[in-house]
């Protein structure tokens, strides 16, 4: 299979097929708060803008577009400069929480936390920040379970069935799960390695029974938002838009389920990972979720070698 994938060694090999161009963040230009930005993607997403391409970012991430947007211009990513606009998980969950369009009934308006805070990770109290939802200390007073950052006494971990045992003393009062953030892991270390995410979690409880709803990739609310963004610089075909993503069954299935082409990234992120412990033959064949093209990582290798020379 593999000698009849073709993978680009950067975007810029396919960029000028399309006007828009969606990009997700970790594991395609971030690779995680200890790593900060990956090599070349500065410059690459400063040469699609100077280009004319409209891009976007895309990321399932629980913090406000405010505080993403202060975070990536910290690290010399400006808006304007290196991308248009930016799209997060939690900001369109905050956005449903506002204007109570949950898919169920939340009569005492309150919800609880699964996980508790994650010390290195802002909490979730921005995004229920002038909503009518309260946090409730007990699971039988709440409407409604959000899962926060998982994480054991402070610790990412890498193993979700570390966190079944909490699941089963829950399951048992039937409450609706709220998950916004569907990616099951994320890369975050020096190097970068697959911590459990909230998605992870989200699939144990609903494999237990649990109902869960999830907010972001690939969900096709988030991409009508994206679109609403496109369609101010005058591109509102999906097909003129290039989805970004290193992860299949979000970034490549959400595109795929809103009729837009993707590019599935193979050196950085999710794929690298799946790689680097089945190999690369393996990994294409378990891909159930196939992109439009495959791609080396997002920058150039001039970049890469570049900077890390």
């Amino acid at each position: 299979m593999t000698e009849s994938v073709e993978i680009y060694s950067g975007i810029s090999s396919v960029a000028h097929r399309f006007k828009g161009i969606l990009l997700d963040a970790y594991g395609v230009f971030w690779g995680g708060n200890e790593f900060g930005l990956l090599p070349g993607a500065k410059e690459t997403m400063e040469q699609l803008v100077s280009a004319g391409k409209i891009v976007g970012i895309l990321s399932n991430a629980t913090q406000l577009v405010s505080k993403e947007v202060d975070k990536l211009q910290s690290h010399g990513l400006i808006q304007g400069k290196h991308f248009h606009f930016l799209i997060t998980s939690g900001e369109v969950t905050k956005e449903l929480f506002t204007n109570r369009t949950l898919p169920f009934k939340t009569p005492r308006n309150t919800f609880w936390l699964f996980g508790g805070v994650h010390p290195k990770y802002s909490s979730h109290e921005a995004i229920f920040q002038d909503t009518s939802y309260k946090e409730v200390s007990e699971i039988t007073d709440a409407d409604f379970i959000y899962i926060s950052i998982p994480h054991i006494d402070g610790e990412d971990q890498v193993d979700p069935e570390k966190f079944r045992a909490a699941l089963e003393a829950i399951k048992v009062y039937r409450v609706p799960m709220v998950c916004a953030n569907p990616d099951r892991f994320a890369h975050e270390g020096k190097p970068p390695m697959a911590f459990v995410r909230q998605g992870s979690i989200a699939k144990m409880y609903e494999e237990m029974g649990g109902q869960v709803f999830y907010i972001g990739k690939p969900g096709g609310s988030v991409y009508s938002s994206a679109m609403g963004y496109f369609r101010r610089y005058k591109i509102s075909d999906p097909q003129q838009i290039l989805m970004v993503g290193d992860t299949p069954e979000t970034d490549i299935r959400g595109a795929r389920n809103f009729g837009m082409p993707s590019a599935l990234l193979m050196k950085t992120g999710m794929m690298a990972e799946r790689i680097s412990h089945n190999g690369l033959e393996k990994a294409l064949k378990a891909l159930q979720d196939q992109p439009t093209y495959f791609l080396g990582q997002l920058a150039d290798e001039f970049y890469s070698s570049s900077q890390s020379s």
